[in-house]
């Protein structure tokens, strides 16, 4: 038998499942008030990005272009991102307690899509998938909301820290955040890491659309122009000093729930890629 004749949703379940571990683990630690293995953690998340890349991978290949043309795979390549993006910055800046929260954020998405079958809804090849430069735009769009969920997170301990030490609470959680100024800086080299991404991505789509205008999706350039716009003003009202730190992390962890929101209208192809009824995507195999 073929390795890859097993099911990529088998892959991405075991992906998953990991995640699942890992955040079980986390969260038993931390009730029973005991130092975890920081190996063991990372180890249990690396092996489900390994098993979640692969599950996109062999998806990748039956379908022939980068898997973005569904919700399911959609939520999938956000959380992969966003994994992604902690195995980089969580060990390099010693937040291992990132990888908890990551863990987390990905077995609850990542579920969610694996559970609800029709987001897994069989499409077509539009006209326009054909172009590197639609993929592009794309993958680079979603991978920017794998960043902007990594920033929600990071904003959600901002918060968890600043309620500690108003609290004066010192025991728990609490001790191994984190400080309030670290996680203050990573959030914001985060937001601007996710703008830039976003800006390259509608660069990327406004060089093919722009002379291919029946292909352009009215809500897909909405949502997305609007999201980038919401960034980049947070953005800016950080860099001018006229959002207090609180006020800003709220806005980074309600800005990213919107864009979970988003991803539905953004898609890679033009109209009428989706086909109307709802069933899993199950692409021949010889």
């Amino acid at each position: 038998m073929n390795f890859f004749d097993f099911d990529e949703r088998t892959f991405i379940g075991l992906g998953i499942t990991l995640y699942c571990g890992a955040f079980v683990y986390g969260l038993t630690w931390l009730i029973k008030k005991r130092k975890h293995r920081k190996l063991l953690m990372l180890s249990l998340v690396l092996a489900g990005f390994a098993s979640q890349t692969l599950g996109l991978f062999i998806r990748g290949i039956e379908l022939g272009r980068c898997p973005l043309g569904n919700p399911f795979e959609k939520v999938q390549f956000v959380v992969w991102s966003a994994v992604m993006l902690y195995l980089f910055i969580g060990p390099a800046f010693r937040m291992s307690l990132l990888g908890f929260f990551s863990s987390g954020l990905a077995a609850i998405l990542g579920a969610t899509s694996l559970f609800i079958t029709g987001w897994d809804v069989s499409y077509h090849r539009a006209a326009s998938a054909t172009s590197g430069w639609v993929e592009t735009h794309a993958a680079l769009a979603v991978f920017s909301y794998g960043i902007f969920g990594i920033l929600a997170l990071t904003s959600f301990m901002y918060l968890l820290q600043n309620y500690g030490l108003k609290k004066k609470r010192f025991t728990g959680l609490f001790p191994i955040l984190p400080s309030i100024v670290q996680l203050d800086q990573m959030n914001r080299r985060l937001l601007l890491m996710g703008v830039a991404v976003l800006t390259v991505s509608l660069g990327v789509g406004a060089v093919y659309f722009r002379s291919h205008l029946s292909d352009v999706q009215s809500a897909k350039i909405v949502t997305t122009v609007a999201l980038w716009l919401a960034y980049t003003i947070l953005l800016l009202l950080q860099r001018v000093k006229r959002l207090a730190a609180k006020k800003f992390a709220l806005s980074c962890i309600l800005l990213f729930v919107l864009a979970l929101i988003t991803l539905w209208p953004v898609t890679i192809s033009g109209r009428g890629e989706t086909e109307s009824t709802p069933t899993q995507l199950t692409p021949d195999r010889d």
